[in-house]
């Protein structure tokens, strides 16, 4: 079981009967996110702005393993509790100490009072959210470019976060085979979550590289023959993909995404320096930083 799932269940044993609404769970688990400054980050989960503030698709995700696993029961449809006779989850003292400071800051506070006060200390996180008036952000507008990003390293939460900070409005996946075994990432998973957040989503496998020729990467120079085969054999044979490509960029900010956060093991920064040459507009690597 992982760390942050750990403290899910050690913040709902701190709560009376050990039971809690999902909406304050979610709240907890962020603040302890935004406390815990140096987590692991198997620690805590990413959260974006939703319909009541910040938001975890894989927090929710995992809530659900955990009720499989028998440690939570759902007894109503927004509310939560442990399991009769389950015992308490024993966690490192970094952590324990986390759990403690949240629960004792928030946990007694009336629910509208906890969100108020995550609203004033964070206001991006009222981007999307359902009560209008409790709206103290706007949702930037990036410049049109050619923006590259991998989610290696991220949970579906942080990167979808990330496009939104940028200014991004639609995501091209440029994986041959968008399939993967984290959740979020699967290619029918980020398309649902991408439109729940009124970004596109777009897959191109034309323009990706066969899982096979990915096979005994080693060196920098076993990278740099297989983007060089990309370049020869899998760009000259994708215009009418290429074409599309570049008509979605100029339409709005579209960010390309691939699996390697660095881009100098992706194929994507091939890809962008073709279409930067085609189009002149700039490459702009979202996590560069």
């Amino acid at each position: 079981m992982l760390t942050r799932q750990r403290i899910v269940l050690a913040l709902i044993d701190r709560e009376p009967g050990r039971a809690i609404s999902r909406l304050k769970l979610v709240k907890l688990c962020f603040l302890l996110a935004q406390a815990w400054k140096d987590a692991p980050p198997a620690a805590v989960y990413q959260f974006l702005p939703y319909k009541f503030g910040p938001f975890s698709f894989t927090l929710y995700r995992e809530i659900d393993g955990l009720c499989r696993d028998g440690e939570l029961e759902a007894f109503s449809e927004k509310e939560l509790r442990r399991v009769p006779g389950t015992q308490t989850v024993p966690l490192e003292p970094a952590a324990h100490q986390m759990v403690r400071h949240v629960t004792a800051r928030f946990s007694g506070l009336p629910m509208s009072a906890m969100l108020d006060a995550i609203y004033a200390e964070h206001p991006w996180f009222t981007l999307n959210s359902e009560r209008l008036e409790k709206r103290a952000a706007m949702l930037p507008q990036a410049e049109i470019a050619i923006y590259t990003a991998g989610y290696e390293g991220l949970q579906v939460d942080g990167l979808l976060d990330l496009f939104l900070r940028s200014g991004i409005r639609r995501v091209v996946d440029v994986r041959a085979n968008p399939i993967s075994r984290r959740y979020g990432f699967h290619k029918s998973t980020l398309a649902r979550l991408c439109g729940l957040l009124d970004l596109d989503y777009v897959h191109l496998p034309e323009l990706g590289i066969p899982s096979a020729w990915r096979e005994q990467l080693e060196t920098a120079s076993d990278y740099a023959h297989l983007f060089d085969r990309y370049e020869a054999a899998i760009l000259p044979n994708a215009t009418a993909a290429l074409d599309r490509l570049g008509a979605l960029i100029a339409e709005r900010p579209t960010v390309l995404v691939c699996q390697e956060k660095d881009a100098a093991f992706c194929h994507r920064r091939r890809l962008a320096v073709r279409l930067s040459r085609q189009s002149k507009l700039p490459i702009s690597e979202l996590r560069a930083a």
